[in-house]
């Protein structure tokens, strides 16, 4: 960094951190809807958020109760501390190009993305010479309902990473949600995106499967599902109150194994796409069961049963 570049950076630090900062939103989906409603909600200055599609800006913009713009980027920009890019992950770069060019972003400005997987330098890196700072706020949460996520902001877990006026823009406005910070760095982040994908999109992949196994025990898919929602809600209610490994339950948690054995035959038998995730979600349960009791022969029939070598 130039020593032009470090002034500018931390002047534009000072000027976001000092006082609430000023708020730009680009994008107009769930994630960017959300965040601009979140930041209203809590008292932020957001100017307003911008799409290149009119009618999902207008959408957006009448969910989060902001000023909606489309087409060019607006004059606002200008006015704003803080630039945060809430658009699909393959287009971070290419949108933070286009409103460098406008000349509405300059080095007074902070630009944050919101990816989980990708670090800002990876993202944002081609215009860092052209702004105060670059940093990474990544809400940890599954954002479906853009209006409840708004309103339900507080208390969520954001990943939080990027050079020092990036993450001291990023931290400014974790502290403002009422939320909690992660610390990463860039090199984690592809691991830190996995780790939240296996809490959540895979949950919902879970659940499908064993919605998909239970159906075949008589039942239609969406009654299946809600005789399951209430036995996943109490697991992670049993998770958050004892922790792993001693919220396991269920046959590999007692060395069941005869219960196990008619697990694998009733799968293979009837749902065989879902068996390959049955024995490696069982193994990783033999392993929590032996960190909670110790070894035993009966885990370690029950682990070669379920590796297939039995």
């Amino acid at each position: 960094m130039t020593a032009v570049t470090a002034v500018t950076a931390a002047t534009a630090v000072t000027a976001a951190t000092e006082r609430t900062p000023s708020v730009f939103v680009a994008g107009a989906g769930p994630v960017a809807t959300a965040f601009a409603g979140a930041l209203r909600h809590a008292g932020a200055p957001v100017l307003g958020l911008w799409g290149r599609r009119p009618e999902a800006a207008r959408r957006a913009g009448a969910v989060a109760g902001v000023a909606a713009f489309s087409a060019a980027p607006p004059d606002l920009l200008l006015e704003a501390d803080v630039i945060l890019l809430a658009v699909r992950d393959e287009a971070i770069g290419e949108v933070a190009r286009l409103l460098c060019d406008t000349g509405l972003v300059t080095r007074r400005h902070l630009l944050l993305q919101c990816s989980g997987a990708a670090c800002a330098h990876d993202t944002l890196g081609h215009v860092r010479d052209r702004v105060g700072g670059l940093g990474t706020l990544h809400p940890l949460r599954s954002i479906v309902d853009p209006r409840e996520a708004a309103a339900t902001m507080a208390g969520t877990v954001f990943g939080v990473e990027g050079d020092d006026a990036g993450r001291r823009a990023a931290l400014a406005l974790v502290r403002i949600l009422r939320g909690r910070a992660l610390d990463l760095r860039g090199e984690t982040m592809a691991l830190y995106h996995a780790a939240a994908s296996l809490a959540s999109n895979f949950v919902v992949a879970l659940l499908d499967a064993a919605s998909e196994a239970l159906s075949g025990a008589g039942l239609g898919r969406e009654e299946a599902l809600a005789a399951l929602l209430p036995l996943a809600r109490g697991t992670l209610d049993n998770l958050a109150r004892a922790g792993l490994p001693a919220a396991l339950t269920g046959p590999i948690a007692r060395g069941d194994a005869e219960t196990v054995d008619r697990h694998l035959v009733a799968l293979a038998e009837q749902a065989p796409g879902i068996l390959p995730a049955y024995r490696a979600l069982g193994l990783r349960a033999v392993d929590l069961a032996r960190a909670r009791s110790g070894d035993s022969p009966t885990l370690t029939r029950l682990a070669a049963k379920l590796a297939g070598r039995e």
